[in-house]
């Protein structure tokens, strides 16, 4: 069976999972827990929800990834990304920040409510007009 689970063993012999082969988000050499990111950006008022996924670092760097925060806002007419880069900045480690905002009206689900990835990935693009960087 392979779960795609990579884990090792301490002096002792005792088990410690890492992380899941694949579900992980690896930004400048650092593995981002994506429930940390969701929750701070999930307490800005301005969002009603968030998911948070990786693509292709612009870098090209070898299994480096881009953290992308698609986001749902309350009042798209209001929206400033920059308030949400400063949040995440003042809540989050550095590694963490999202790369880029992808503002959408929803986040795709499936049935039983689980983020639909594929779906985001497939309409992001760094110039999109929903698309906002990160000034770092």
């Amino acid at each position: 069976m392979r779960s795609g689970d990579i884990g090792h063993t301490d002096v002792d012999g005792w088990f410690y999972f890492d992380y899941r082969k694949g579900g992980g988000i690896r930004h400048n050499g650092d593995f981002v827990n994506t429930g940390f990111v969701e929750k701070a950006i999930a307490e800005i008022p301005a969002v009603t929800d968030v998911f948070v996924y990786g693509i292709e670092a612009a870098s090209g760097a070898p299994g480096e990834k881009d953290v992308v925060a698609a986001i749902v806002v309350r009042d798209p007419d209001a929206f400033s990304p920059d308030e949400v880069f400063a949040a995440c900045r003042e809540a989050l480690e550095a590694n963490f920040v999202p790369s880029y905002l992808q503002v959408v009206r929803e986040i795709p689900k499936t049935a039983s409510e689980k983020p639909q990835e594929r779906f985001l990935l497939a309409a992001f693009s760094r110039d999109a007009g929903n698309v906002f960087a990160s000034g770092r």
